[in-house]
């Protein structure tokens, strides 16, 4: 037989404890408990006057308890029972005994807390997103992020200023933000609010600049409505947390960063739509020189972590409504198109596409500078390029005419020069002692 999986248990006995098994396949996929057969997928068997029974006592069993009519089949092989219990998958919330359990991969996992929450809104036909907060009106909202929303919504035009000559209710009213009875749902606030941290204290993001797994340079925290933070992330990793290559075409300076912008912007605004901002854990991105990692708490449909999330996929989003407005602004696709978008960025731009790793509360996304950005040309501080772009002005000139062009001291410039010289961006020409100096091109 083929190894157990999501729809497959073996049993060689039955004991109703394995009531929970069944109660976890309703509660996903459905699935098939085999009871007889043995954790290898070898048929043990049961006596026949005991599959008898099961066959007779089962159904009955499982209905009282769980409520699930299950099919259960008396089998044989080569003289040996063994029973087949085939549990369908069901639309509403499956209890054993007043406990939920759920299956994940070949695992019965009882669930608890945010978990549970988390599986019993969904049963129920409801977002985690879509969840009304009392005592908080549109009045309360941040302007700013408001602005941020229709400027980018504009420049991408996925909505007209017609959309916007309505009053900001309204607006919230169209993006399904507030519920029948006129209140903001969690999804209102985590966009719209100046602190949604209030209610949701793991709802900013951390960056930080690491040397070593261990050993942390600098960071920063970045707060306010999703939309701010999406406002500001790309701009200062790219900005304060990622180096450049400089390289030149002609006259013209050409900056390369490790890895293309559209992947990061794309990875870190999936990670911003699919957080799970119940967990009270902030999204986290570590930067190193030639690395960049993406730690999400994130609730990811079981399929995408048993079929792998760069295979084509329907677009079901985590928080429906978050994602339908970073949708409207133009941030993202709506087709489920993004994980390979990002890959299919990092291939043309000539680096490493990002890799991933899943669990059932996890995300964390890696992107590693490959062979063709990893060997880039040095990276120059700003007097080094003063000093290049000077030369390339001044060709064959002295160390003391360039001294006195840049306004630098003698003994500067000539430790400037010992570190261009070895870097391979600028040469001497001639002798010694009347040397000129040019820029490599």
């Amino acid at each position: 037989m083929n190894a157990e999986h999501q729809c497959l248990e073996w049993k060689s006995t039955w004991k109703d404890d394995h009531l929970r098994e069944i109660c976890a396949f309703a509660n996903a996929q459905g699935g098939t408990l085999c009871i007889g057969i043995d954790d290898h997928g070898q048929v043990t068997g049961v006596p026949e006057s005991v599959a008898r029974k099961l066959l007779e006592n089962l159904p009955n069993k499982v209905r009282d308890i769980t409520g699930v009519q299950v099919d259960v089949n008396l089998r044989n092989e080569a003289g040996k029972y063994w029973v087949e219990v085939v549990v369908p998958a069901v639309n509403t919330p499956v209890s054993c005994r007043g406990e939920f359990y759920y299956r994940s991969g070949s695992v019965c996992q009882q669930l608890t807390g945010t978990a549970l929450t988390h599986f019993l809104l969904e049963k129920t036909g409801t977002q985690w997103d879509g969840v009304a907060i009392e005592r908080i009106t549109p009045d309360d909202l941040d302007s700013i992020s408001f602005e941020i929303f229709q400027r980018a919504a504009l420049v991408n035009r996925r909505m007209s200023p017609e959309d916007f000559e309505i009053s900001r209710t309204e607006l919230l009213q169209r993006l399904e933000l507030i519920d029948d009875q006129g209140k903001l749902k969690r999804a209102a606030i985590l966009l719209f609010h100046p602190r949604p941290t209030r209610w949701f204290p793991g709802a900013f993001i951390k960056v930080g600049f690491f040397e070593n797994d261990a050993e942390i340079l600098y960071d920063d925290i970045l707060e306010g409505s999703l939309f701010r933070q999406a406002d500001q992330i790309i701009d200062l990793i790219y900005t304060k947390y990622m180096r450049a290559s400089i390289s030149y075409d002609g006259i013209t300076r050409i900056d390369r960063y490790p890895f293309p912008r559209t992947a990061i912007r794309e990875a870190v605004f999936n990670a911003i739509i699919h957080a799970d901002y119940s967990s009270g854990v902030p999204i986290q991105i570590r930067v190193y020189d030639q690395k960049l990692v993406i730690y999400n708490q994130a609730r990811i449909p079981s399929l995408w972590v048993q079929e792998g999330a760069l295979d084509k996929h329907g677009s079901k989003a985590i928080n429906p409504l978050i994602a339908r407005a970073f949708y409207r602004a133009g941030h993202v696709e709506s087709w489920g198109r993004g994980i390979k978008r990002i890959a299919d960025a990092c291939r043309e731009y000539g680096t490493t596409p990002q890799s991933y790793r899943f669990s059932d509360s996890e995300v964390v996304t890696t992107f590693e500078a490959g062979v063709e950005t990893s060997q880039h040309v040095p990276i120059f501080t700003e007097r080094q390029l003063a000093i290049i772009e000077w030369l390339r002005e001044h060709p064959q000139s002295s160390r003391k005419e360039a001294a006195e062009g840049i306004k630098l001291s003698i003994a500067t410039l000539k430790r400037e020069f010992e570190t261009l010289v070895k870097l391979g961006a600028v040469i001497r020409v001639g002798e010694k002692k009347s040397a000129k100096w040019k820029v490599v091109e």
